[in-house]
């Protein structure tokens, strides 16, 4: 399966660490999230931004995380309102089509 763009906004809840998600909810469906397969930042700025400084930088957190059913996503927290925002960025496929 090629990836997939989503762009829709989640339910996580989370574990352990304040920020490191353990399930999600998306369209209706439960995952549970057995790995955290890598995690990064993005402090960049969105383009077309007039100025640049702290206020107008992306505060996101992102996972590549793998689901109980084999699942392969990218979540991010946007961290730039309040507590935050969780997103389900994209489906990049599951085990089972590898």
């Amino acid at each position: 399966m090629a990836a997939q763009f989503i762009g829709e906004k989640i339910e996580v809840e989370t574990g352990g660490r304040a920020i490191e998600p353990v399930s999600m909810s998306w369209r209706g469906a439960r995952y549970h999230i057995t790995e955290i397969v890598t995690t990064w930042h993005d402090w960049g700025f969105p383009s077309g931004a007039k100025q640049r400084d702290w206020r107008t930088r992306r505060h996101r957190n992102y996972f590549r995380v793998r689901t109980d059913a084999g699942d392969i996503f990218e979540i991010y927290l946007d961290r730039s309102r309040g507590p935050g925002e969780w997103f389900l960025y994209q489906r990049l496929g599951d085990e089972a089509a590898s």
